[in-house]
């Protein structure tokens, strides 16, 4: 079964993605800052990680380039959320939905990204 991080700082969403990628048959871990993310990125490895580019702690385009650095994560599918109209180039070469968003289209997309050899 795909294993899917949310790095969300709002829980409610966070929770929301969760429950449906559940029924979708995935299972997922939230992090709700990027050192949380980090942290479980290295305890568990995902299949995917949906990253919000907006954290308390550090800018979601860093820790996307942080998990590029490093060897044991540089080939993680990274899927981004964000309510930045800039988020495309702020973190090129990634797919990137938009929020607001419809879940049903986040469900879809990461089942897309994990077929995807």
């Amino acid at each position: 079964m795909p294993h899917i991080l949310i790095v969300d700082d709002e829980p409610d969403l966070a929770g929301l993605l969760a429950y449906n990628l559940g029924r979708a048959g995935f299972t997922t871990t939230q992090a709700h800052t990027g050192a949380e993310a980090l942290a479980r990125v290295h305890e568990a490895l995902p299949d995917l990680v949906l990253l919000d580019l907006m954290l308390p702690d550090m800018d979601g385009a860093e820790l996307y380039r942080q998990l590029r650095a490093d060897p044991a994560t540089h080939h993680l599918r990274v899927l981004v959320l964000s309510a930045r109209p800039d988020a495309h180039a702020r973190v090129q070469g990634v797919e990137v939905i938009l929020k607001p968003f419809k879940v049903q289209e986040v469900v879809a997309r990461v089942t897309a990204l994990l077929r995807t050899p």
